[in-house]
């Protein structure tokens, strides 16, 4: 009995699959039915989910405790990959544009950013399961930062932001599986969550306000320093807060004297257009202030801990340091770290959408409607008015917004059935996680839960406009080999996991 269910595979998972990645290949052929170019990007896509079967069915055969022993040798090998697609000549640009995230191999490009992800993971699972003992001690929890920050540096020098950006997710769902102290990933989480939060609402605030700059100058017939600033846009507030603007060359902003007159009316139209928050977040002593308040307050229970020697005081003096440290850390980036203008509108368009017009802005203005038009029912296969055709009115409608596409044609009820099916498969995966017959094999399932889900959770979010446009693809679904290939060996890792877990 324990032998045959030991060689079973999970049918359940696996159907779940490969509905999910048909459903991806049907719509990138719906998409390219009226092109005459011959096979399209659906043909590719039916080889990769080929390619993808066949490395999930070997690794349902593999024993997942031996990939643990050779953990480090898969992470340092994927950290090479990285490495490799920096050097120019090597590193690959397919479309000329965005990130060097490929290497071209002769005929075949791979993403090694996509499989550095499941390299990460197995690595924490490895690394977790020999510390288990002492996850309690922040100090233990640094080795695993360390694991995930450095593919995620190589994958931001390529640059790509989201990409880098779901490790986070993985790594914290996995310490807290694995044991952590739940105030110390909480303590993380906000220090990190306040650090770029505050700085990017604050460059997205000022680049609301540049519009309503550029009226007021109008208006008072200052007409020379509105088309300054209408030539300017975002980086005009690095100018007038004195730091240097890269790749910004305008003779009559090295005037003093017309610098000065900018910087007035900017005052004036951060009072009257400002919100409440960006009045109170861009006062820098005010923030200062309540920082080190904070700190204060913390220090004090601390002492006070250590001489009566009471544990109490613990759940007041964590948050009360971290929150004194996040404001102080947040002032500290927004006055040495510039975000580019096209970082600040990736991330905070979704916000706003109307205001503006190009690239994520854009995108989400389109995706948004294109979603809707489905209604119930859908406009109906080979009808998908905005996500067909050579250049279909929501961009990368094949890929990053291939749920706009599907949306759209099979409506609210196909979405639906989608999206259940996505679903199940990360929620099957975390049954077999809690099933697992040793503490490897349950954090190295639920990492791998986490990667899925949290892949599935953006893209959604991103398409239907609540989160921002990270670049992040629908697992089994977007157009692309690498993380189609390796979404299906991180399933077939999770069947390895759950067929030995009658083995003796």
């Amino acid at each position: 009995m324990a032998d045959r269910n030991q060689e079973q595979l999970d049918y359940f998972l696996i159907i779940c699959v490969v509905l999910v990645s048909l459903a991806g290949v049907l719509t990138l052929y719906t998409q390219e039915a009226n092109q005459a170019d011959g096979a399209g990007r659906w043909f590719k896509q039916l080889s990769f989910v080929s390619i993808g079967l066949m490395s999930l069915w070997f690794m349902s055969r593999f024993n997942y405790q031996l990939i643990g022993s050779y953990a480090l040798f898969i992470y340092f090998f994927a950290i090479v990959l990285l490495v490799l697609t920096l050097i120019p000549g090597i590193g690959y640009l397919p479309s000329g544009r965005g990130a060097r995230s490929w290497i071209k191999l002769g005929p075949i490009t791979l993403q090694a950013s996509e499989f550095s992800k499941l390299a990460t993971v197995i690595l924490l699972g490895q690394y977790l399961v020999l510390r288990e003992k002492e996850m309690h001690k922040i100090t233990v929890l640094i080795i695993p930062f360390v694991i995930c920050l450095i593919p995620m540096l190589f994958i931001i020098l390529q640059p790509d932001f989201g990409t880098a950006v779901s490790f986070l997710p993985m790594l914290f769902t996995m310490l807290f599986l694995g044991g952590a102290d739940i105030y110390h990933i909480g303590s993380l989480l906000t220090f990190g969550g306040f650090s770029l939060a505050v700085p990017m609402y604050l460059a997205f605030s000022q680049l609301t306000l540049v519009q309503p700059l550029i009226d007021l100058l109008r208006k008072e017939n200052k007409n020379e320093l509105a088309a300054l600033v209408s030539q300017a846009q975002g980086k005009i507030w690095l100018v007038l807060d004195g730091k240097k603007a890269s790749g910004l060359d305008i003779p009559g902003l090295q005037n003093i004297k017309n610098v000065q007159l900018i910087r007035e009316a900017a005052e004036t139209v951060k009072d009257e257009f400002g919100s409440i928050g960006f009045k109170v977040l861009s006062n820098e002593a005010f923030m200062v202030s309540i920082g080190v308040i904070l700190l204060l307050i913390s220090l004090s229970m601390i002492v006070v801990r250590i001489a009566r020697g009471s544990q109490t005081l613990r759940k007041y003096y964590i948050p009360f340091g971290i929150l004194g440290l996040s404001l102080l850390s947040a002032v500290a980036v927004h006055k040495s770290i510039p975000f580019r203008e096209n970082q600040v509108i990736r991330l905070t368009a979704f916000l706003n959408p109307d205001q503006f017009k190009q690239g994520a802005g854009y995108q989400l203005r389109a995706s948004k409607p294109a979603v809707g038009s489905g209604k119930l029912f859908g406009k109906g296969f080979f009808h998908g008015e905005m996500t067909e055709g050579r250049v279909p009115h929501v961009p990368e409608a094949g890929t990053d917004f291939i749920f706009a596409s599907w949306a759209e044609q099979t409506g609210f009820i196909g979405s639906v059935f989608l999206l259940m099916f996505l679903m199940l498969i990360p929620l099957r995966g975390l049954q077999i996680s809690f099933e697992s017959k040793d503490r490897f094999g349950s954090l190295l399932a639920a990492g791998i839960v986490a990667m899925l889900f949290f892949h599935i959770a953006i893209n959604v979010g991103i398409v239907i406009g609540l989160l921002p446009v990270t670049g992040v693809p629908l697992t089994f679904m977007s157009y692309g080999g690498s993380h189609l290939v390796m979404a299906m060996t991180a399933v077939g890792i999770i069947i390895s996991i759950k067929k030995r877990k009658f083995a003796n």
